[in-house]
Order: structure tokens, then C-alpha cells, then sequence
């Protein structure tokens, strides 16, 4: 959880995380404990003219730790000389819509948590594990890109041409885990222009034809599935490969009772935002909408010291399944706001530090986009798309594991020691919990602000992001209170 006692000295800010993780070196432990070179099953139905596509992916996966920003570049470079394989093999295994990238990032998360599993015998046993779904923008600048759309973008509040990436991600007590994705596209209201594009500009877009019994095939018609069916089939693909958590948490978006029954029916408890007005609740006998339920007790409120915030407790049933609901608000003039939650056993500030977890797939989208180039493919063919992604989210996570194990002597130590319940920091995690202290703050004294809407925008806005950035990188220690 993003924690403003967990940052004691802005000179923490001064190390630079990717000068410290930008080095060729560390990778052929990382690669060892994973087993990146025992995967070659999942390509065996690949050809690649003798090349073993596990190698062309091993390079893939170093380029931003070689100051290698794209394939062209890495070829013409000094690095390549080593490979030689030539950039044409590259780009043949990345548009192959044989190849099953789904499989292969699941096997490497597996990977990381048997690991875990054996870092150490002191391993917490009521740690907190987490599902969390939500979804970012990917700017794109061609219209010939295979699949792209107009999208509309919250955090900029307006339509721009790229694509929205479904992320479901693993906290599992120490660090977090991109787990699956899926890309979407938005049809849009005008029929004369698909997708939000004029028709020759979607006309003129990259096609191929593809077996329907293809991975590829697979991945893009997802393209044009609901969100909602796709986190759900993406919580059971999980489940039945042994993945499991003992949460479920999204935003209001995907808060819903299809994800919050599947979540009941596989031993796990859901948490979310809720802002769906239509739904009605069983309380007392009758039924009613959160709203509705909030003004009926609207002398029953309470007020947590420890968030700053005012909220009302009722326990509701939603289709004869009892679930807390909470209303809460910053201050007494904010804006009330609705968390609904399966968890019974959890007071109000347990269940708000559960729910606080789910900020870690923000710091996921900052950190992926801005290190290691998530969304900047410029490939024309869809399937080139879903590689790119794949390869970043396997390079996340060799940046987690490397960085747990930046805390420790040796591997043995690292193996021997871990603690498993504390979630590592990396610069802009600090930076972001550091932003959240000063909106808390900022937020108890204008207490109709969007707390969680100023979060988001300073997050995911870079300008404003890097701005903060250069005011709290200080040249002396600050100590922050916590």
C-alpha cells in the first residue's frame, strides 16, 4: 500500500532508479531463476529458420537495459554483434499470431510466485494477496495501426486515437505482478465514422488474414469484447492455472455483481468503488440504492482519525449475498462516495487499507510507461502489439524481482530471507506516495475536492508528474511526518 510514513528522507529521491537498474549484468541470474530458456515449448509450433525464438525474446526483453529504445536501433548498434540474428527475425516472431503470449507471461508469473514461495520460512500466512483490474489509454500516432480507435481518455477528458489496455495484476504480499492484459477499442456513437475515424483513414488500416484457430485471431477479437467479460474470463484463466489471492479490487468502473459472484464462488472477497444507481439492495426487508440507504442512516456517521474521513457502515444483501457497504466522504462538505465489500470481518480502516492496495496498478501504468516505453510500439500489425506489451510486462517484472533483490548481500540471502509482506519502493512509487500525503493534505482543507480524481490526473499526467517531481527533489534532508 502507498504509505507517506514509509518515505523518511527526500534524499531517497536522489537515487536514480534507472541508472540503477539499467545494466546488462543482473539479467543472467534473473534469467536462471525464472527459467526463461525452459519455455521453449509454448513456441515449438513457431518457425523461425533455426532461430530459437526463446533467444530472439531473451534480447527483446534486455533492450531498455542496454539503452536500446527499439529493434532498429539494437541492430545497428555494437550490442547486436553478439546476436546477429538481423532485424527482419525480430519482427517475423513478434507478428506471429502463432504464438501464444498469454501462456508465456502466466508461466513467468507462476514462475515468481514458486519462488516466493521458497524465499523464506517466515513468510506471514495472513498476509494480504490481491487481485486489481483497471485500465489505461495508450496514445497511439498512426491511423494505420491494425485495430486503433478513437478512446476516450478520463484523465485528459477527451477522445484521442489509440487503444485502452485491461490489466490484471497480482499483489502477493511484497510486490506487484502484471498477471494478463487485453487491448479494446471503442465503436462510437457515429455510425458514419467507425470507430471515431473518418473512413479513409480506417479504410487504409493494416488487416491480415488470420486462422480462427490462432492465438492471434483469439487476441483480436477481444479487440470488441465488453471489459467486463474480459476481466472475468481473465479471473478464471488465473484461478485455473493455481493463481489465487484473497482479494478482488477495482474501481467503480468494473464494480459490478458478475465479478463480485465469481469472486464469491472461487473463496475470495471483493472490494470496489460502486456507482451504480440503478442496483437495489435488500435492507430491512425492502429495497433500496446506496443512495437511499445512505440517507436513511445519515445519523449513523462516524469518522476515522486515522484516514480523515467521515462514513456510514450498513450491511445490505445484493442478490441474497450480505455485503458491506460504506459511505464516505473527506470532510464535511466532500463528496460522498460508496466502497462495497464482501469482507464482513473488516472494520472500516482495514478495509480501506485492503482497498488503498489497489493504487499499486497506478504506480504499474506511471512506471511502464515512463521506463520502460508500455504503449509505444509503433507496429502496424495487432499481433506485433501484443508482443511489445507481453515483453514489457515481463520486463516489470524482472525489475521487481531485481529489486528485492538490490536488498540483499547474495541470491542465498535472498532466498534465505525475503520478507514477504513488506512491498519494496522504487523512486517514482515514493514520489507517488509522497503526492498522495500532500493531496490528503490539501484535500482536509478543501473538502470538496475529488480525492481520488486529483490522484489519478497527478499520476498519470506527465507534465504535471514531472513538475512535482523537480519540487520535491531537494538538495537537503526533509524528514515527513507520519
Amino acid at each position: 500500500m502507498l504509505r507517506n510514513k514509509d518515505i523518511k528522507n527526500l534524499n531517497e529521491l536522489e537515487q536514480s532508479f534507472v541508472d540503477n537498474h539499467k545494466k546488462a549484468d543482473f539479467f543472467a541470474n534473473i534469467m536462471e531463476i525464472l527459467k526463461i530458456g525452459k519455455h521453449h515449448a509454448i513456441f515449438s509450433s513457431v518457425k523461425q529458420k533455426g532461430i530459437p525464438v526463446v533467444e530472439l525474446i531473451k534480447i527483446l526483453i534486455y533492450l531498455p537495459f542496454i539503452e536500446q529504445n527499439s529493434i532498429y536501433a539494437f541492430t545497428k548498434s555494437y550490442w547486436d554483434r553478439v546476436a546477429g540474428f538481423g532485424k527482419d527475425a525480430y519482427y517475423r516472431m513478434k507478428n506471429n499470431p502463432l504464438i501464444n503470449w498469454r501462456v508465456f507471461l502466466t508461466a513467468i508469473v507462476i514462475r515468481v510466485l514458486n519462488t516466493e514461495k521458497h524465499l523464506s520460512t517466515n513468510i506471514k500466512s495472513g498476509k494480504i494477496t490481491a487481485f486489481i483490474f483497471d485500465d489505461t489509454t495508450l496514445a497511439k500516432t498512426g491511423y494505420l495501426i491494425e485495430g486503433v480507435s478513437k478512446v476516450w481518455d478520463h484523465v485528459i477528458q477527451k477522445h484521442i486515437l489509440g487503444f485502452k489496455l485491461l490489466v490484471m495484476g497480482l499483489y502477493n504480499g511484497s510486490m506487484f505482478l502484471p498477471v494478463n492484459f487485453s487491448l479494446h477499442r471503442e465503436k462510437g456513437k457515429n455510425k458514419k465514422h467507425p470507430f471515431g475515424l473518418k473512413p479513409k483513414h480506417y479504410k487504409k488500416q493494416f488487416r491480415k488474414k488470420r486462422d480462427n484457430k490462432t492465438r492471434g485471431y483469439e487476441r483480436k477479437k477481444e479487440l470488441d469484447t465488453d471489459k467486463i467479460k474480459s476481466t472475468i474470463k481473465m479471473l478464471k484463466y488465473a484461478i485455473k492455472k493455481g493463481i489465487m489471492a484473497k482479494y478482488v479490487l477495482t474501481d467503480s468502473w468494473f464494480s459490478c455483481w458478475e465479478l463480485i459472484d465469481v469472486s464469491i464462488k472461487n473463496s475470495m472477497h471483493f472490494i470496489g468503488m460502486y456507482s451504480k444507481v440503478r442496483t437495489k439492495f435488500k435492507y430491512n426487508n425492502k429495497y433500496f440504492n446506496y443512495k437511499e440507504i445512505r440517507r436513511i442512516n445519515r445519523k449513523n456517521i462516524k469518522r476515522s482519525r486515522r484516514f480523515g474521513l467521515y462514513y456510514i457502515r450498513t450491511i445490505v444483501e445484493l442478490n441474497g449475498q450480505k455485503v458491506v457497504l460504506y459511505s464516505t466522504r473527506r470532510g464535511k462538505r466532500g463528496n460522498w462516495k460508496t466502497i462495497i465489500s464482501t469482507d464482513l470481518s473488516l472494520n472500516f480502516n482495514q478495509t480501506i487499507e485492503v482497498y488503498q492496495i489497489h493504487w499499486t496498478i497506478e504506480v504499474f501504468f506511471k512506471e511502464s510507461k515512463q521506463l520502460l516505453n508500455l504503449g509505444k510500439s509503433q507496429s502496424n500489425d495487432f499481433d506485433g502489439q501484443i508482443a511489445d506489451i507481453t515483453i514489457n510486462m515481463i520486463q516489470y517484472i524482472f525489475l521487481a524481482v531485481r529489486n528485492k533483490i538490490d536488498k540483499y548481500e547474495s541470491l542465498g540471502t535472498l532466498f534465505r530471507n525475503t520478507k514477504a509482506d513488506i512491498l519494496e519502493r522504487t523512486l517514482h512509487e515514493r514520489l507517488i506516495a509522497l503526492l498522495i500525503a500532500i493531496v490528503k493534505k490539501i484535500v482536509t482543507v478543501f473538502e470538496q475536492l475529488d480525492e481520488e480524481e486529483i490522484i489519478e490526473k497527478l499520476i498519470n499526467d506527465a507534465t504535471t508528474f514531472e513538475m512535482f517531481r523537480s519540487i520535491l527533489i531537494l538538495p537537503n534532508p526533509v524528514k515527513i511526518a507520519s
